[in-house]
């Protein structure tokens, strides 16, 4: 599990140094003043303005698929890239078939077979 690209070990490795630096006491009053400061810029306008621009640059390309009236085409596109996607995976990861034992076959390095010879 990460949290902001923290795992859980570093995470505990912060809270450490932050007991050793700042005392009990101190990450109380830290951990109040942090939250006090994020509560600040979570409800300033520039913040509601980031957010507001991520979004329409998150659905831009969708936006502009719309007004050139080429969804239906991307959508046919994205299923067959899928399918030709899943024959790759299907002839690259092929069925593994138990090997028959043969007599007399020369070159075989089976270890089983090569026992068996012994």
């Amino acid at each position: 599990m990460q949290l902001l690209g923290i795992g859980p070990l570093e995470l505990l490795l912060i809270a450490v140094i932050a007991v050793i630096v700042l005392g009990p006491k101190g990450m109380v009053s830290g951990a109040r003043e942090a939250g006090k400061m994020i509560r600040k810029i979570v409800r300033s306008p520039i913040w509601h303005e980031i957010v507001d621009t991520s979004r329409e640059i998150r659905e831009f390309p969708q936006k502009i698929a719309r007004e050139a009236g080429i969804e239906k085409d991307l959508e046919d596109l994205r299923r067959s890239t899928r399918g030709a996607l899943g024959e790759i995976n299907r002839s690259h990861h092929p069925q593994i078939s138990p090997v028959e034992k043969s007599e007399g076959v020369q070159g075989n390095t089976d270890l089983s077979q090569q026992k068996d010879e012994k």
